[in-house]
Protein backbone atom coordinates (compact mmCIF):
# COMPACT_ATOMS: atom_id res chain seq x y z
CA UNK A 1 0.00 0.00 0.00
CA UNK A 2 2.87 2.37 0.79
CA UNK A 3 4.32 1.89 -2.71
CA UNK A 4 1.00 2.73 -4.37
CA UNK A 5 0.74 6.09 -2.57
CA UNK A 6 4.36 6.97 -3.29
CA UNK A 7 3.97 5.92 -6.91
CA UNK A 8 0.77 7.92 -7.22
CA UNK A 9 2.41 10.94 -5.55
CA UNK A 10 5.37 10.70 -7.96
CA UNK A 11 2.99 10.46 -10.90
CA UNK A 12 1.00 13.52 -9.76
CA UNK A 13 4.17 15.57 -9.12
CA UNK A 14 5.56 14.54 -12.51
CA UNK A 15 2.37 15.58 -14.27
CA UNK A 16 2.26 18.89 -12.37
CA UNK A 17 5.86 19.67 -13.33
CA UNK A 18 5.22 18.75 -16.95
CA UNK A 19 2.07 20.88 -17.11
CA UNK A 20 3.84 23.74 -15.32
CA UNK A 21 6.64 23.72 -17.87
CA UNK A 22 4.11 23.72 -20.69
CA UNK A 23 2.19 26.67 -19.22
CA UNK A 24 5.35 28.61 -18.43
CA UNK A 25 6.35 28.34 -22.09
CA UNK A 26 3.21 30.18 -23.23
CA UNK A 27 3.97 33.81 -24.02
CA UNK A 28 1.44 36.62 -24.30
CA UNK A 29 1.33 39.88 -26.19
CA UNK A 30 1.21 43.06 -24.12
CA UNK A 31 -1.03 46.08 -24.65
CA UNK A 32 1.24 49.06 -23.96
CA UNK A 33 -1.27 51.84 -24.48
CA UNK A 34 -4.90 52.33 -25.50
CA UNK A 35 -5.93 55.42 -27.47
CA UNK A 36 -9.69 55.96 -27.17
CA UNK A 37 -11.63 58.05 -29.68
CA UNK A 38 -14.81 58.49 -31.73
CA UNK A 39 -15.31 59.54 -35.32
CA UNK A 40 -18.74 61.11 -35.74
CA UNK A 41 -20.01 62.26 -39.11
CA UNK A 42 -23.43 62.71 -40.66
CA UNK A 43 -24.86 59.18 -41.09
CA UNK A 44 -21.53 57.42 -40.26
CA UNK A 45 -19.86 56.84 -36.90
CA UNK A 46 -17.05 54.88 -35.28
CA UNK A 47 -17.00 54.27 -31.55
CA UNK A 48 -18.42 51.56 -29.31
CA UNK A 49 -21.42 50.77 -27.15
CA UNK A 50 -24.65 51.87 -28.80
CA UNK A 51 -25.92 55.01 -30.51
CA UNK A 52 -27.29 57.65 -28.14
CA UNK A 53 -31.08 58.03 -28.49
CA UNK A 54 -30.99 61.82 -28.82
CA UNK A 55 -27.66 62.71 -30.42
CA UNK A 56 -27.37 59.62 -32.63
CA UNK A 57 -23.65 59.40 -31.71
CA UNK A 58 -21.80 56.44 -30.14
CA UNK A 59 -22.13 56.26 -26.35
CA UNK A 60 -18.56 54.94 -25.90
CA UNK A 61 -15.18 55.37 -27.54
CA UNK A 62 -13.64 52.88 -29.89
CA UNK A 63 -9.97 52.22 -29.34
CA UNK A 64 -6.58 51.74 -30.91
CA UNK A 65 -4.67 49.14 -28.87
CA UNK A 66 -0.88 49.36 -29.12
CA UNK A 67 -0.05 45.65 -28.82
CA UNK A 68 3.54 44.42 -28.72
CA UNK A 69 3.82 40.73 -29.48
CA UNK A 70 6.34 38.38 -27.89
CA UNK A 71 8.88 39.10 -30.67
CA UNK A 72 8.90 42.81 -29.77
CA UNK A 73 6.87 43.79 -32.83
CA UNK A 74 4.05 46.38 -32.82
CA UNK A 75 0.57 45.18 -33.82
CA UNK A 76 -1.74 48.23 -33.75
CA UNK A 77 -5.28 46.91 -33.32
CA UNK A 78 -8.51 48.83 -33.96
CA UNK A 79 -11.45 47.70 -31.82
CA UNK A 80 -14.95 49.17 -31.82
CA UNK A 81 -18.08 49.46 -33.91
CA UNK A 82 -19.07 51.32 -37.08
CA UNK A 83 -22.59 52.58 -37.77
CA UNK A 84 -24.69 53.72 -40.68
CA UNK A 85 -27.62 55.76 -39.41
CA UNK A 86 -30.55 57.00 -41.52
CA UNK A 87 -28.78 56.41 -44.83
CA UNK A 88 -30.33 54.13 -47.44
CA UNK A 89 -27.98 52.02 -49.63
CA UNK A 90 -24.89 53.90 -48.40
CA UNK A 91 -21.77 51.95 -47.45
CA UNK A 92 -19.09 52.34 -44.77
CA UNK A 93 -15.68 50.86 -43.93
CA UNK A 94 -12.54 51.67 -41.92
CA UNK A 95 -8.94 52.12 -42.99
CA UNK A 96 -5.74 52.22 -40.98
CA UNK A 97 -2.98 54.45 -42.30
CA UNK A 98 0.37 53.40 -40.88
CA UNK A 99 3.49 55.59 -40.95
CA UNK A 100 6.77 53.73 -40.59
CA UNK A 101 10.05 54.96 -39.07
CA UNK A 102 11.58 55.47 -42.54
CA UNK A 103 8.73 57.81 -43.62
CA UNK A 104 6.91 55.21 -45.74
CA UNK A 105 3.10 55.39 -45.43
CA UNK A 106 0.81 52.42 -46.13
CA UNK A 107 -3.00 52.33 -45.99
CA UNK A 108 -4.76 49.10 -45.03
CA UNK A 109 -8.48 48.62 -45.68
CA UNK A 110 -10.60 46.43 -43.42
CA UNK A 111 -12.66 44.42 -45.90
CA UNK A 112 -14.40 42.77 -42.95
CA UNK A 113 -15.96 46.10 -41.87
CA UNK A 114 -17.18 47.00 -45.37
CA UNK A 115 -21.01 46.91 -45.46
CA UNK A 116 -23.98 48.76 -46.96
CA UNK A 117 -27.28 49.69 -45.33
CA UNK A 118 -30.26 48.09 -47.08
CA UNK A 119 -32.66 50.76 -45.80
CA UNK A 120 -32.73 54.02 -43.87
CA UNK A 121 -32.59 52.42 -40.43
CA UNK A 122 -29.57 52.09 -38.12
CA UNK A 123 -27.02 49.39 -38.95
CA UNK A 124 -23.73 48.52 -37.28
CA UNK A 125 -20.82 46.11 -37.50
CA UNK A 126 -18.13 45.23 -34.98
CA UNK A 127 -14.50 45.99 -35.86
CA UNK A 128 -11.42 44.10 -34.71
CA UNK A 129 -8.75 45.03 -37.24
CA UNK A 130 -5.03 44.18 -36.94
CA UNK A 131 -3.57 44.54 -40.46
CA UNK A 132 0.14 44.88 -39.72
CA UNK A 133 2.88 43.61 -37.43
CA UNK A 134 6.11 45.60 -37.64
CA UNK A 135 8.78 46.85 -35.28
CA UNK A 136 9.01 49.99 -37.46
CA UNK A 137 5.47 51.35 -36.91
CA UNK A 138 5.78 55.04 -36.00
CA UNK A 139 2.20 56.41 -36.12
CA UNK A 140 -1.36 55.37 -36.99
CA UNK A 141 -4.41 57.29 -38.25
CA UNK A 142 -7.87 55.71 -38.61
CA UNK A 143 -10.18 56.75 -41.45
CA UNK A 144 -13.93 56.22 -41.68
CA UNK A 145 -14.86 55.96 -45.34
CA UNK A 146 -18.23 55.95 -47.08
CA UNK A 147 -19.68 55.36 -50.54
CA UNK A 148 -23.09 56.38 -51.84
CA UNK A 149 -23.83 52.78 -52.80
CA UNK A 150 -22.06 49.51 -53.51
CA UNK A 151 -19.59 49.97 -56.38
CA UNK A 152 -19.35 53.76 -55.99
CA UNK A 153 -16.00 55.37 -55.14
CA UNK A 154 -14.99 55.56 -51.47
CA UNK A 155 -14.41 58.95 -49.82
CA UNK A 156 -13.10 59.72 -46.35
CA UNK A 157 -15.96 60.95 -44.18
CA UNK A 158 -13.82 61.55 -41.09
CA UNK A 159 -10.63 60.47 -39.38
CA UNK A 160 -8.98 60.14 -36.00
CA UNK A 161 -6.07 62.09 -34.68
CA UNK A 162 -2.58 60.85 -35.55
CA UNK A 163 -1.48 58.47 -32.78
CA UNK A 164 2.25 57.99 -32.23
CA UNK A 165 3.69 54.70 -31.03
CA UNK A 166 4.16 54.50 -27.25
Amino acid sequence: MRWQRTGLRALVVGLAVTMGLGVAGVAHATVYRVDEFKITESHFDFGDGRLHDVSGRPTDNGRLDWVMNTAGVWEPTLVGRIWINNARDECVRVQMTVEYDNGFIETYTDAGSDFCAPNGQTWFDDVNFRPVASQYVHAVTIKLQCAESSGDPWVTAGQSARYLEP
